[in-house]
């Protein structure tokens, strides 16, 4: 897959406009989407993309993940890429995923803490914030989506 460049908007033609954002939206979804450990040790996130990007993001989760089981459920078109051991990642119905514990997990906790370290209030920017995780993302990351601690 090609890198991403980003381009003033101005200079791309209708088609090119919507390959850009459907190129931008796959490449937040690599640094946007959060991982917990469902009952049966597999990886599930949640997200709710703008476009159908599932197919886009299994070379590059598979290689992250290894032989470890994931999941990446698409809740706005029901659909979810899933990858077991040993086989490859498939995109199947949502209604054939069992049903997860909405337990928080010990990660989001992680998440949560790290994120309180390691922000600055004096430098905070919620504008450019807003430009790097839009609010449409925020319910599905656990650093942004809770109160403060």
């Amino acid at each position: 897959m090609s890198e991403l460049f980003i381009l003033p908007k101005e200079t791309l033609k209708p088609a090119d406009l919507n390959d850009y954002k459907v190129q931008h939206e796959i490449h937040r979804m690599r640094g946007l989407l959060r991982f917990s450990q469902n009952e049966a040790g597999e990886y599930v996130a949640r997200c709710a993309p703008d476009h159908y990007i599932l197919p886009a993001l299994e070379e590059y989760f598979t290689a992250r993940f290894k032989e470890t089981p994931w999941a990446i459920i698409d809740e706005k078109r029901g659909m979810c890429l899933r990858r077991r051991p040993g086989e490859r990642a498939k995109i199947i119905p949502l209604e054939e995923i069992p049903a997860e514990d909405s337990a928080k997990d010990e990660w989001e906790g992680l998440w949560k803490h790290y994120h309180k370290i390691i922000n600055n209030e004096d430098r905070n920017n919620p504008n450019l914030q807003r430009q790097f995780m839009p609010k449409r993302y925020w319910k599905y990351l656990p650093e942004i989506n809770s109160p403060k601690d």
